[in-house]
């Protein structure tokens, strides 16, 4: 269902339901409050065109986010760093671009737009006692190797500068701003104001670091370079930025709405025409070619790699073992081909300018549920609903999950089988940034994924991608055919990529061509 969105303004950090979001914080606590209106941001993602996003809304989306993040500050500024892979084997690295999300969501920037660049954002740094000092304001500074100019009129962000400045901007800001003259404070406004916020005590700087990292690997040269100051200025202290950035990013905004709807769109059309497709003699990676196909046809790429496997009972083929980390490098579809009496198992995920669904549906390869994968279909189902149904501010993932696990029990003892959460955040990645400690709230978006894996029979899992709103819940995949009769009609209906899986194989079309 999707609910009329008339929430009132949010605060972050302030009491919330039956959460326990502290009243006053420090540097370590995390985020200060920052402006959020749910309703505000619903209304706005309405009238997005994200194909072709009108580049004066898309500055003022993102100077929106860059000002949330600023008020957020509780102390000093924050860097973050445009980030190339430089560990391969990280916990929950999705797609290559996963550790740049956080300078692509302040800036829109990606790609080559985005390489060796940073972003200093700077809250007001005090009273200006005269009108020739540092201006009370805050700023937004960009760093770039690209063109400046450029770079400006499409971020929207003022002040721009070469990257190769960032380190004399720095550096000039470590002095104490006590020590600095009239002349030196005109001479480099920036630096003083970073200076002027740092105070004489503890320096605060928040900075990107690896959100997914691995203690054997190599570690990235700008910690290094932070390192370095901390040994001129002792009094430095290095925060995580991800304790900020997860607050703001969890709360969607205009543009994160809309990119995720518009996934969830594409993923539900690349599943259907792949059901609609699927049949005994074609194999797991047909299929998933053939749902892939449609995700980039349509625009998109992969939040994720994409699975098709094949379910049977009795019958399990050997899978290997995926590593933390090495989502990339093992595949998810195989060469098994579908038989008689099979069921086949999604899980997928298209993304949309960097927003990802996530989805998992089943369908019997026959085209008709047998009694046995009835039974554990409707399983399956009947938790799904149920789950759903329950999310609304103030609910907890734990509440949630205790749901699916008690219908589970009492279903037979499938709780026994069931491996893994009720869900996740879903948003720039498929397994998003969030606090998991603390109740639901109108403008999160969330993952709902559960199944019944017995040993000796088919896995039957679903996941759901679940918008929270301020009355409730909008089911947002629920497009896709879930129920029983929905799945056998879909099964029922042509695909429109039959007449190209029948044709001729391309050897075959080469003999009758000679």
């Amino acid at each position: 269902m999707r609910a009329a969105p008339n929430m009132v303004l949010l605060l972050l950090a302030t009491s919330f339901a039956a959460g326990n979001w502290p009243q006053e914080t420090s540097a370590q606590d995390g985020a200060l409050p920052f402006e959020y209106d749910y309703a505000a941001e619903a209304e706005r993602a309405e009238t997005l065109d994200v194909d072709n996003p009108d580049p004066d809304a898309l500055r003022t989306i993102f100077a929106r986010r860059r000002a949330r993040v600023l008020d957020a500050i509780p102390a000093g500024a924050m860097l973050t760093f445009s980030v190339e892979r430089a560990q391969e084997r990280r916990l929950e690295f999705q797609v290559p671009h996963s550790d740049n999300h956080d300078f692509t969501y302040l800036t829109g920037l990606d790609g080559l737009d985005a390489l060796d660049s940073a972003l200093l954002l700077l809250p007001s740094p005090g009273t200006q006692v005269s009108e020739h000092e540092v201006p009370d304001a805050p700023r937004a500074v960009l760093y770039t190797s690209g063109n400046s100019d450029g770079i400006a009129a499409r971020t929207g962000i003022d002040d721009v500068r070469p990257f190769a400045t960032l380190e004399q901007d720095l550096s000039v800001a470590m002095t104490d701003y006590r020590d600095w003259r009239v002349t030196q404070v005109r001479r480099w406004p920036l630096a003083a104001a970073l200076s002027k916020r740092w105070g004489p005590n503890r320096k605060v700087l928040y900075l990107n670091y690896p959100r997914f990292f691995r203690l054997g690997m190599p570690e990235p040269a700008r910690l290094e370079t932070f390192a370095r100051m901390q040994r001129f200025s002792p009094e430095l202290r290095v925060r995580d930025s991800a304790d900020i950035l997860d607050n703001v990013r969890m709360l969607h905004d205009s543009w994160s709405l809309a990119n995720l709807r518009r996934a969830i769109d594409i993923t539900s059309e690349g599943v259907i025409e792949a059901l609609r497709l699927a049949d005994v003699g074609m194999s797991e990676t047909q299929v998933m070619e053939a749902m892939d196909f449609v995700y980039r046809y349509r625009g998109a790429t992969l939040g994720f790699p994409t699975s098709v496997r094949r379910e049977s009972f009795g019958d399990r083929d050997e899978r290997p073992d995926v590593p933390e980390g090495w989502i990339e490098f093992v595949a998810r579809s195989g060469g098994a081909v579908f038989r008689p009496g099979d069921m086949l198992h999604t899980d997928t995920g298209a993304a949309f300018n960097h927003y990802s669904a996530d989805i998992q549906r089943n369908i019997p390869i026959d085209g008709v549920f047998t009694d046995e994968q009835r039974h554990l279909y409707t399983v399956a189902l009947d938790v799904q609903k149920a789950v759903i149904e329950a999310v609304r501010p103030g609910v907890t993932w734990w509440e949630l999950h205790e749901i699916a696990v008690r219908m589970l029990r009492d279903a037979g003892g499938y709780d026994e089988h069931y491996t893994y959460g009720i869900g996740h955040f879903i948003g720039m990645e498929v397994h998003d940034e969030g606090d998991y400690s603390r109740p639901l709230m109108p403008g999160m978006m969330l993952s709902i994924e559960q199944g019944v894996a017995p040993p000796n029979g088919p896995r039957v899992a679903f996941e759901d991608d679940v918008l929270v709103t301020d009355t409730g819940y909008e089911w947002l995949s629920r497009v896709i055919p879930i129920e029983i009769d929905e799945i056998e009609e879909l099964a029922r209906q042509p695909s429109a990529l039959r007449p190209f899986a029948d044709k001729v194989p391309f050897d075959g079309l080469l003999e009758e061509q000679r």
